[in-house]
């Protein structure tokens, strides 16, 4: 094992980067692509009320937001969730 803070350390961790960055993650993004496509519109709107229940069972929201238009709510939790750039 490489020791801490090491040119050898530092080497093994740039080839695990370089590894997600050029091979594992496109494959991973061109099989949710090709999962996506496959998938039926039924299967869509299932997988979009998961997510919804998801949402709704384990992130707070304001009482009087949760009578507001879903849409402009969904926006506001994007918004809060992005990284923010400096």
């Amino acid at each position: 094992m490489a020791e801490p803070g090491s040119e050898e350390e530092r080497a093994l961790m740039k080839r695990w980067v370089d590894q997600w960055k050029y091979v594992t993650g496109p494959e991973l993004e061109r099989i949710k692509k090709e999962e996506l496509r496959a998938m039926t519109e039924a299967e869509a709107f299932q997988s979009a009320r998961r997510l919804s229940s998801y949402i709704e069972a384990n992130i707070w929201i304001e009482p009087q937001r949760r009578a507001s238009v879903g849409l402009i709510e969904q926006q506001r939790l994007f918004s809060n969730a992005r990284p923010r750039v400096s």
